[in-house]
């Protein structure tokens, strides 16, 4: 078996991803759920497929227990190394934190570095959607501020419809949100009751529900974007979203594939130890 070099983990709504490293190329992603137990399922991805008698580093995001770091900061550098097993020692990468707002991200802070490490000259706001979506403003290569939102799970727990090529309402819903906040919860409901009698098709109504709800949440963001150069790190339908959302109100977001971004961050710990 080929050895590998290091190896990196991205743990994130109970799954692992897990990418084997020589030198600074990876190779594809494996998958797994943690099963409750990320330690002991990381372990059975990773060390069979380990040449006999050797021992690696394993850069870790969103690992549990690990402390965050507190804004403004430069990306955090690793905490202390943890030996899993006589083979595996982990490098947990700390998320984010801040008092007022109070707030958390996790495993979205890798994404934040690696996008630094690759343009460290970027002064401005990066967007990354989810389920936990987040605003970060970043200058002088440090990270400011930021904010988080729990669009995507409101999104998910409204309507079990998951979205296709369909995106006809969502600019107006945008809109209206964004002139009609006290309306939000009506107009929500609204939506479902209409989609319950038919009278919409589901990806219809999920369009505008994500329209009403990202709306909203670009209301309560405007001092992360207004006036600032953005980038919106993601891919697929719900990124494809906030950009199109911030072309509405005059804004011209860049785009950054979220993958690379994390691997870019797995990286420039990698090289920090």
């Amino acid at each position: 078996m080929d050895q590998v070099d290091w190896a990196a983990v991205e743990l994130a709504a109970g799954e692992l991803r897990l990418w084997l490293f020589r030198g600074d190329a990876e190779g594809a992603a494996i998958t797994r759920p943690d099963n409750g137990d990320p330690a002991a399922s990381l372990a059975a991805m990773l060390i069979p497929r380990l040449a006999p008698g050797a021992a690696i580093d394993v850069i870790a995001a969103g690992w549990p227990g690990t402390a965050p770091a507190r804004v403004p900061c430069p990306p955090p550098r690793p905490a202390d190394a943890v030996v899993l097993d006589p083979r595996l020692t982990l490098h947990r990468l700390p998320g984010l934190m801040q008092d007022r707002p109070a707030d958390l991200i996790g495993v979205q802070t890798t994404r934040i570095a690696g996008h630094l490490a690759r343009h460290p000259e970027f002064d401005g706001v990066l967007c990354l959607p989810g389920g936990q979506s987040a605003w970060a403003h970043v200058s002088a290569g440090e990270i400011v501020s930021f904010r988080g939102f729990l669009t995507g799970e409101l999104l998910s727990a409204l309507t079990a419809s998951t979205p296709d090529e369909e995106s006809a309402g969502f600019a107006e819903a945008v809109q209206d949100t964004l002139s009609r906040p006290a309306g939000l919860a009506g107009e929500l409901s609204s939506l479902r009751a209409r989609l319950a009698m038919e009278e919409m098709t589901p990806p219809a109504a999920y369009a505008r529900m994500a329209g009403l709800l990202i709306g909203a949440e670009l209301a309560a963001a405007r001092p992360w974007w207004l006036g600032q150069s953005v980038t919106v790190i993601g891919a697929g339908w719900l990124a494809d979203r906030y950009a199109e959302a911030l072309v509405t109100q005059g804004v011209n977001p860049a785009r950054a594939d979220p993958t690379r971004a994390l691997l870019d961050g797995f990286r420039a710990a990698r090289r920090g130890l």
